[in-house]
């Protein structure tokens, strides 16, 4: 019986600065969204405002996540990323300038 020597193959792994980009965003939304959620353990709040607190922080996480995915996709995704984004600011722009003009303060 005779044993065949084979020599060992460097394998290089390459890694793309967009991969490690995406990966320290997600630990970033992780880090955003468990300190929101903290957040209510250490301002305690009434059981309503509670609810919605938490619906607030699943609505925004789910927005970020999508977005930086669909970001990553890369191409024509990369457009709906874009147009989401605006889209996103013009109605945050619209919604503070209709409460400044119509408070009751």
């Amino acid at each position: 019986m005779e044993t065949k020597m084979q020599t060992s193959q460097n394998i290089k792994i390459e890694r793309t600065p967009e991969s490690d980009l995406k990966k320290v965003l997600n630990i970033i939304g992780v880090f955003i969204f468990a300190g929101l959620a903290l957040t209510s353990v250490t301002n305690p709040m009434p059981a309503k405002y509670l609810k919605e607190y938490f619906l607030f922080i699943g609505g925004s996480a789910i927005i970020y996540y999508f977005l930086l995915n669909i970001y990553f996709i890369g191409g024509t995704w990369r457009k709906v990323f874009y147009a989401s984004l605006i889209a996103l600011g013009i109605g945050s722009l619209s919604m503070g300038i209709y409460l400044f003009n119509h408070s009751t303060h």
